[in-house]
């Protein structure tokens, strides 16, 4: 890429990046809250790689670790890509499934949240929220175009994988300090803008027991 190239696709990274991660982490925390058992297995992997000391900076390799945390950011995405629909069309003249026929340069849009929600490939209740979708299990036996939430071929999201090493970064650090209270009993409502997020959700906060903080980190502060 020329230089001027690369400067386009930071400014892209730094506009396109910021409401899209935000929204895909307040899914992510609305759907922890609502499901405790996921909560807590996820907070036992971030205590097992990250630990218990808040000064202490997860390292590239610990983010890499937290497996169960990426699997619950990637079921957000799922039910909630957000970015909810990606616009296509063919070079050529097309027949889309053996039956529908679609002529050169038509414009069609999928739509992402349909598409993760197919029964045929999702199971009998693709309404569900269950992170073990992405399981190394799960993912191999999957057809190779039913996830799509960072979009399609050549013009796919180019801020994928830091994208989700942010989120993950962010997410385990999150879950190692915090306890998260749902104190108003939210009802998901979706807003819509560039992106879509959950509308009006907050959460109260509290440390969670038991944390420390080194004092060589407190000196250096």
């Amino acid at each position: 890429l020329s230089d001027e190239n690369i400067r386009y696709q930071i400014i892209t990274f730094l506009i396109a990046g910021h409401e899209t991660t935000s929204g895909l982490m307040s899914f992510t925390l609305y759907f922890l809250v609502n499901n405790p058992e996921v909560l807590e297995r996820a907070y036992e992997e971030v205590d097992r790689v990250l630990g218990r000391d808040i000064g202490v900076m997860p390292t590239p390799q610990q983010v890499s670790h937290l497996i169960y945390v990426q699997q619950i950011l990637n079921e957000s995405l799922r039910l909630y890509p957000t970015a909810p629909a990606i616009g296509l069309y063919p070079y050529k003249d097309e027949i889309i499934g053996g039956k529908y026929k679609l002529k050169k340069n038509t414009f069609v849009t999928l739509l992402t949240l349909m598409l993760h929600r197919d029964p045929s490939v999702w199971g009998p209740e693709p309404e569900k929220f269950n992170p073990e979708n992405f399981s190394r299990e799960a993912e191999a036996k999957r057809p190779v175009n039913a996830f799509k939430p960072w979009g399609n071929g050549q013009r796919a999201c180019i801020g994928r994988q830091f994208a989700m090493q942010e989120a993950t970064l962010v997410m385990g650090m999150l879950l190692q300090r915090f306890q998260f209270f749902d104190h108003k009993k939210y009802q998901l409502k979706i807003k819509e803008s560039l992106s879509i997020k959950p509308d009006g959700f907050t959460l109260k906060v509290k440390l969670r027991p038991g944390l420390t903080r080194s004092a060589a980190t407190l000196g250096a502060a």
